[in-house]
């Protein structure tokens, strides 16, 4: 196994920790909605609950990202749509990101999560690459 493949399996088994993390963001962020409605107003609450899909959606697909890596890294020409979704997951990312943050603050697992998948992607085309496909 090459180094870019090593390097590919590593960062799908921290893509899968950052989905998990991700996930549970989400999960707080949508079941403790209604619990800020008395501070923060309707509009507070919208926020927080579309914090929390966009945390889940990003969690799912930086999940299935993660499984299609650690798959694909022994023989690249498994690795099928893997680089699709991680740009997928870059951009999603990068919208939560952008909405979670608001100007106020700097979403930290939105951050990772984009980097990972940006990894991700990188090295997805140099295993492509060395394999000739």
């Amino acid at each position: 196994m090459s180094t870019n493949r090593k390097a590919l399996k590593i960062v799908s088994l921290l893509q899968v920790l950052a989905a998990l993390g991700a996930a549970a963001l989400g999960a707080i962020a949508l079941f403790g909605a209604d619990l800020a409605e008395a501070e923060a107003g309707v509009l507070g609450v919208l926020v927080v609950y579309l914090d929390g899909v966009l945390y889940l959606v990003c969690a799912v697909l930086t999940f299935f990202c993660a499984v299609m890596g650690i798959h694909g890294a022994n023989q690249p020409s498994r690795l099928g749509n893997h680089r699709l979704i991680a740009i997928l997951v870059l951009l999603l990312a990068i919208a939560t990101g952008v909405f979670a943050g608001m100007g106020q603050e700097i979403p930290v697992m939105a951050a990772v999560v984009g980097v990972l998948a940006l990894i991700a992607a990188i090295l997805d085309g140099m295993c492509r690459k060395e394999a000739d496909l």
